[in-house]
């Protein structure tokens, strides 16, 4: 037993050495990138990247636990010669991958993913524009490594695996092996799954980031998911269909000018949850949110806003980056994709303003970690707290009254202009939260209810404060949810009502207060609409408007898995994604093509 358990343990650091290896030669390949890092960085590399590395070989654990219980029933021979196809097997797929992603990350600045899949059925063309000089020095390398590879592993792995006899009791033991390989696999007992974001680090130097990922990892990620991003539509040519979203983006005319100074400090507050349901100043029901009622008298409200998708992921893509939910797959799960549009932080970033993002909980959630570390210079996050805070932390994460004074603390000190960003969690599932309970029941509307109450209550102290100290005066404070929910009023997750959500402007910085604008806008007009006010260029975002111009196409478009809809002026349309069939507004033939137009688009934008 000793010699299997001394085998198994080999194979996994074998795996482990392949892949911190692999990053090794990763980083010489693109030389001229890795000239950029510093030695931290590349111990961060390797180190961050460990993780990726060790659900790799986890996964192929997984299988050699389940080969070593048939062990106690083949002989010594057999078993090594099914461990050695494996190991074949595995090191052909690991290096062929590795060999390849070298030099497309050269060219295309990111990993392997299904991409070249594409052009397996013309293979001269995909290789026309590689020399044959590399392919040949690339055939050479791959076999090289494949061949040192297979030679370690029968060398200092297989010759371990010698027995003669075998106990059939410690058949539990190899199960109980394979199990535990469910830790590395899945990057520990986190409520987020394993993804790439895992190994983000670095918040400037995006390189250093892909160089901690392990591609063959990421390239089977990518598999799994391909199915997915496979899923787009067709209605119309590519250029009507992009003619049809420019013109109903379009905005024209002059816009009344809100802020007394072009550079406030900017607080942006992303919601959880907050739907207009629950906010008496949009038609919702009245005393959950009485702090958010009080600042929409002190500011721009804007009346009918929807959130495009309907989770926290597609909204904070929304907030961040002005883009749509696609209703298959969530954008922000593919950072190499979305870090070729641009982010609102970042442009703030070249005229001088310093960025940070809140948020309470896990950052690796959702693939947050990456996203987040893209686009702003800094992150808090609940490893940022201690005491009192961790101790009366929920499934999510920190409560918000703690996020909150964090963020308020660090208001206080930060050097001006600054651009802080903070996603509270509070109000998040599953609606358990310190304090009065305002609106008694165990049911989940009146759970949901106090849990937004309470958040509310949050905000509202937090906002004093920033008056009592004076940051309130030459500060800009935006507050806007990530989605609605269907927690009040169980309404159709085909209506608007269920995306209906809050956007608001407010802060000392306003030189109007008590202004409700009632404009139909989507959750990504935020971005472009404070930018105008800013006098910072907004047309590199597509999907975003002023909704303050003169003139403006009135609209609104979401998705979710099953339908996508464009609400406007003229009514309501819904498209069943699994019917394909208009099962609302299939005459309001504006709507029906500006929905066309924009999920063809929209199912386009990881292409």
């Amino acid at each position: 037993m000793k010699a299997k358990l001394l085998f198994l343990l080999k194979y996994y650091l074998f795996w482990i050495l392949l892949s911190v290896m692999a990053k090794i030669i990763f980083l010489l390949y693109q030389w001229q990138d890795s000239m950029t890092l510093t030695i931290e960085d590349i111990g961060n590399i390797i180190g961050k990247g460990l993780s990726l590395d060790l659900s790799l070989g986890g996964y192929i654990m997984m299988l050699s636990s389940v080969i070593m219980v048939l062990s106690s029933f083949l002989n010594q021979k057999v078993i090594r010669f099914i461990y050695s196809i494996l190991t074949i097997v595995c090191l052909i797929f690991f290096t062929v991958v590795m060999t390849i992603d070298l030099e497309l990350f050269k060219n295309w600045g990111y990993h392997i993913d299904t991409t070249p899949l594409m052009y397996l059925k013309t293979p001269k063309e995909a290789m026309a524009s590689t020399p044959v000089w590399l392919i040949i020095s690339l055939t050479i390398f791959m076999f090289t490594f494949f061949l040192g590879a297979w030679r370690i592993f029968r060398v200092w792995i297989l010759q371990t695996l010698r027995y003669e006899s075998e106990d059939y009791r410690t058949i539990p033991l190899y199960l109980v092996i394979g199990g535990l390989m469910l830790l590395p696999v899945r990057g520990g007992i986190n409520v987020a799954p394993l993804n790439s974001s895992f190994v983000f680090f670095h918040a400037t130097n995006m390189y250093a980031n892909q160089a901690a990922i392990n591609p063959v990892w990421n390239f089977v990620y990518e598999l799994l998911h391909k199915k997915k991003l496979d899923k787009a539509y067709s209605f119309m040519p590519e250029e009507q269909a992009q003619q049809i979203i420019m013109e109903a983006e379009q905005t024209v005319g002059d816009f009344p000018r809100l802020l007394k100074t072009e550079r406030p400090n900017i607080v942006f507050l992303l919601l959880e949850s907050f739907t207009a349901n629950a906010i008496e100043v949009l038609g919702g029901l009245s005393e959950v949110t009485p702090n958010l009622n009080a600042l929409a008298k002190e500011g721009v409200l804007f009346s009918n806003i929807y959130a495009t998708g309907s989770r926290s992921d597609r909204g904070m893509v929304a907030a961040i980056s002005a883009l749509p939910s696609n209703p298959s797959v969530a954008l922000i799960k593919y950072p190499n994709k979305i870090m070729n549009y641009p982010c609102f932080p970042k442009e703030l970033e070249n005229i001088g303003y310093s960025t940070r993002y809140y948020y309470a909980g896990d950052i690796n959630f959702g693939s947050f970690r990456s996203y987040v570390t893209m686009s702003f210079q800094d992150m808090v996050t609940e490893d940022d707290f201690s005491g009192e805070a961790i101790e009366n932390r929920f499934k999510w994460g920190v409560h918000d009254e703690y996020m909150f004074e964090r963020l308020y603390e660090d208001m206080e000190k930060a050097k001006q202009p600054f651009m802080y960003m903070a996603f509270n969690m509070s109000s998040h599932e599953p609606f358990t939260v310190p304090g009065e309970i305002k609106f008694p029941g165990n049911d989940i509307e009146h759970m949901f209810m106090n849990a937004i109450h309470y958040s509310d209550k949050c905000i509202g102290k937090f906002i004093g404060k920033c008056k009592k100290s004076g940051l309130w005066d030459n500060t800009l404070f935006i507050l806007m949810a990530d989605h609605g929910t269907r927690h009040i009023k169980h309404v159709d997750p085909n209506m608007p009502e269920a995306y209906h959500i809050p956007l608001l402007l407010t802060g000392g910085v306003l030189n109007i207060q008590d202004t409700v604008i009632s404009t139909i806008g989507s959750q990504t007009d935020a971005i472009a609409t404070v930018l105008a006010q800013l006098n910072i260029d907004h047309s590199s975002y597509k999907y975003s408007r002023n909704l303050l111009s003169t003139i403006v196409f009135p609209f609104a478009f979401y998705s979710y898995p099953n339908a996508a809809a464009v609400i406007s002026d003229d009514g309501l349309s819904v498209l069943n994604l699994q019917s394909k069939q208009f099962i609302l507004g299939d005459t309001l033939l504006r709507n029906k093509k500006l929905l066309q137009a924009y999920l063809q688009e929209v199912t386009t934008i990881l292409k």
